[in-house]
């Protein structure tokens, strides 16, 4: 099993755009005026900026930072390209985050990759001749996951790193709880009380001994963990029915820069992620039968409205119904909202449902699969309800680092 890991991903890929911007400090926010620090680039990481770091913060560690706004159709097209890329390689890949993907060459390993170290090498040069030069990767070497992605967290940058039974003990003795996938900030504060700092250590402990203070679950994958055995949510990956368990509502939130007064104004933002609600949905053939809405103002303001439906709904039509309705009857301009978010729950696949026989249902399908056909090709709001025509600025899907939506953007139809 390999991991190849992007080295600075966000920022490493806007300076292969941009070679102004190579060998200097550079992060990445949300938008330009954001205070969040959600990427820094290999040369801001070694003064210290972080992600999650406050850029007054960043500024001060590094007093030549260079601020660049978040080009997220760039980082999901790369790594649709990556995707496609490692593929070519091995039948078996999991496109794991945005800038991380498995690739499993256990089928093929014997008659085409006899020594990983040298696939490894291999991928680095390809993902230059594809991404460009200035864009490298660590790519970790393991028997199975959890070690792999441990090994391409430990390893040098820009290197090949291989865990095998040899050094696999030494290294679990060794590594902190930050570099193995599976153990957060709580749990590792947990075992640190305990005097648990490496997983190793956790073998000295017997499952009674774990169990008062992990519970069960936790306790057992601890184990494995100790031992390098892959833990319970990367053995998931495999399970095909896990995106059907998983799939269970689509939501799409966003926080503004301001306070929303105008009635209007707050339509057109829900409209927007109603849009991409829908089409997120239709995308990945499934319907949902509660729709819910969310406005967030200061001082903790909240106000929600959801309902649930007899009949399934995968029509835009349905949400901006439901939302001018909605508002009109029970919002009455409570508070000025500064986040919003839509969400559709309940989700069943279409092929399990039975599709109305009504001739106005069957017309406004043909009506959707039409403007389905044409968002495929040209993009989110090429084509849109009336509603949304005017409108002076359109709220352009985003993708998060750990690609949650990785199963609609790369296994749909």
């Amino acid at each position: 099993m390999l991991l190849v890991d992007i080295n600075s991903y966000f920022a490493t890929l806007l300076q292969q755009e941009n070679p102004k911007l190579r060998g200097k400090p550079v992060v990445i926010v949300k938008d330009l005026g954001r205070t969040c620090v959600i990427a820094a680039s290999k040369e801001a990481k070694k003064m210290g900026v972080k992600t999650g770091c406050n850029i007054v913060r960043a500024r001060q560690l590094a007093p030549q930072l260079i601020e660049m706004k978040a080009e997220f159709d760039l980082y999901l097209s790369a790594t649709k390209k990556l995707s496609s890329l490692f593929l070519n390689l091995a039948p078996k890949v999991e496109v794991y985050s945005l800038d991380e993907a498995f690739i499993d060459v256990s089928d093929c390993r014997q008659n085409l990759y006899p020594d990983l170290k040298k696939l490894g090498v291999k991928i680095q040069k390809l993902i230059k001749n594809n991404l460009g030069e200035w864009v490298t990767a660590n790519v970790g070497i393991g028997p199975n996951r959890l070690l792999a992605k441990m090994a391409a967290e430990i390893a040098p940058k820009e290197s090949v790193f291989e865990i095998d039974q040899h050094n696999r003990d030494a290294i679990l003795a060794t590594v902190g709880f930050e570099d193995v996938c599976g153990i957060g900030i709580r749990l590792a504060s947990k075992l640190a009380r305990m005097n648990v700092f490496h997983p190793y250590q956790i073998r000295f402990y017997a499952l009674e001994d774990l169990e008062p203070f992990f519970g069960p679950f936790w306790s057992r994958e601890l184990l494995k963990i100790a031992y390098g055995k892959e833990p319970h949510h990367f053995r998931l990956l495999n399970d095909p029915g896990f995106l059907q368990q998983k799939m269970k509502s689509v939501s799409r939130s966003i926080t503004l820069w301001d306070l929303v007064h105008d009635q209007d104004e707050i339509r057109c933002v829900l409209y927007n992620l109603a849009q991409e609600v829908i089409y997120k949905v239709r995308r990945m053939g499934m319907s949902g039968r509660r729709i819910s809405i969310s406005l967030y103002g200061s001082d903790h303001q909240t106000w929600r409205y959801a309902q649930t439906f007899q009949c399934f709904i995968d029509h835009r039509r349905q949400l901006f119904d439901f939302i001018e309705k909605n508002l009109s009857q029970h919002w009455q301009q409570q508070f000025a909202p500064i986040k919003f978010k839509i969400s559709l729950k309940l989700l069943k696949s279409n092929k399990v449902i039975t599709p109305s026989l009504l001739p106005c249902w069957q017309k406004h399908e043909a009506i959707e699969t039409a403007m389905d056909q044409i968002t495929d090709k040209y993009g989110l709001f090429t084509i849109r309800s009336g509603r949304l025509l005017d409108k002076k600025k359109l709220i352009q899907p985003e993708v998060t680092g750990f690609l949650g939506d990785k199963d609609y953007q790369f296994n749909f139809r």
